[in-house]
């Protein structure tokens, strides 16, 4: 039997449930890597000061955004706030191949076939092997997501 340590985890997907399961993970002690997508627009206070689609604070809005409400929600997934500093925030565009220092990649993104299978494209690229990677899927068979998967995936 092999021991496994997990000291580091992504999550790739920061709504609702994303961000519960970060917070879930930070909660034991895990560094966490929460990645979502980057915007495709500026919202109207973007605008108003002059940032753009290349900034960081927009890059970042979504995953930012959800972690934020997920931790002031009542209750909070969180313990203690001190324990949301183990998460850190990233988008898909920018932030993927951080995944290469993570034991576990959790994907928790929107259930549709194709999007799972362009992260796991993305997840198969940029983890180290031996990585441990599952789906927060509810309905979508795993052998279909499988699907073009090396071995070690």
């Amino acid at each position: 039997m092999m021991n496994r340590k997990i000291r580091k985890v992504a999550v790739l997907g920061s709504g609702v449930m994303g961000s519960a399961i970060a917070c879930h993970f930070a909660n034991i002690g895990c560094s966490v890597l929460l990645l979502d997508m980057v915007p495709r627009e500026l919202n109207a206070k973007e605008e108003k000061k002059g940032l753009t689609l290349e900034d960081k604070v927009v890059r970042n809005r979504l995953v930012n955004g959800f972690l934020t409400a997920s931790l002031k929600s009542k209750p909070s997934p969180i313990y203690k706030k001190s324990f949301a500093d183990r998460i850190e925030t990233g988008n898909f565009d920018d932030d993927f191949e951080k995944i290469n220092t993570c034991d576990w990649v959790i994907e928790v993104v929107v259930e549709r076939l194709d999007i799972k299978k362009i992260i796991f494209d993305k997840v198969d690229k940029y983890r180290k092997p031996g990585t441990l990677v599952s789906s927060n899927t509810s309905g979508i068979p795993i052998h279909m997501m499988l699907e073009g998967r090396s071995d070690d995936f």
